[in-house]
């Protein structure tokens, strides 16, 4: 027909670890699967990018634009590259990092939405709190629904303590220093990173411990976690009111069980 012949490329086959071909009957999943869990297109697009072909950097975290300047098919390597979860896991962290507030915002907000953890009323007269939630649990997370696996007590009561934090700290010598937390948290003029800081650290030199007496078990009262974000920005955004209330619920619950 008078036609150019095409010129054609093959990305080397992507793999699975145990070096068979990726497979869903193997169990491997589809792009809408990992959608779902919280990978992002942006970090998926990156990984993918980054299977089979090299910018020969140092480098491995891009935005499709650099992706694109970068690219040549020189660079494509001849071994079959091996699909990595972890590692794509650990790209969506990165990611998630560099996503703009406002859009981050917006999407995990209606992921709460979906969730059942409010409704569209509460995040429209809420902006503001729902935005700090998120960006106190931004550095925390790895997938976009582990904002609400490690963020619903920020708007629902207490349901349970962490089993194993609660047998490790919630014992009877924490319940003084429980009460003692809230009376002086409910006095503090303004409740704050460094206020509360401050409380804590004045409290465990009177006491003759260490901080992480008075932290892990404070952090379990308000989160019923053992993990989540910085102890302080945590309280701060909880708020003084909600984080009192929670100090002494535990108190009562330490009394009950011990």
């Amino acid at each position: 027909l008078g036609f150019d012949i095409p010129r054609f490329g093959h990305v080397p086959l992507i793999l699975r670890p145990d070096k068979k071909k990726v497979s869903k009957r193997l169990g491997d999943k589809d792009v809408g699967e990992y959608k779902n869990e919280g990978i992002i297109p942006e970090a998926m697009f990156n990984y993918l990018s980054l299977l089979g072909w090299s910018p020969k950097t140092e480098r491995e975290i891009y935005n499709r634009k650099e992706l694109q300047e970068l690219f040549t098919e020189k660079n494509f390597n001849s071994s079959n590259a091996i699909f990595d979860v972890d590692k794509l896991i650990a790209f969506n962290k990165e990611h998630i990092q560099l996503m703009d507030m406002n859009g981050l915002v917006s999407t995990v907000g209606q992921l709460f939405v979906e969730a059942g953890i409010f409704d569209e009323t509460y995040l429209n007269d809420n902006g503001k709190y729902v935005s700090d939630v998120i960006a106190v649990l931004k550095q925390r997370v790895r997938k976009l629904i582990d904002f609400i696996s490690l963020g619903s007590y920020f708007f629902e009561d207490l349901k349970f303590y962490d089993e194993k934090a609660d047998s490790k700290h919630f014992t009877a010598d924490k319940i003084e220093l429980l009460e003692i937390l809230a009376d002086r948290f409910s006095q503090l003029n303004s409740f704050d990173h460094e206020s509360t800081e401050t409380v804590i650290s004045e409290l465990a030199e009177e006491k003759e411990i260490k901080k992480a007496a008075l932290i892990h078990p404070t952090r379990l009262a308000v989160s019923g976690m053992s993990v989540g974000p910085g102890l302080y920005d945590l309280l701060m955004v909880l708020g003084q009111e909600r984080v009192v209330n929670r100090l002494k619920e535990a108190v009562i619950y330490i009394k009950k069980k011990v």
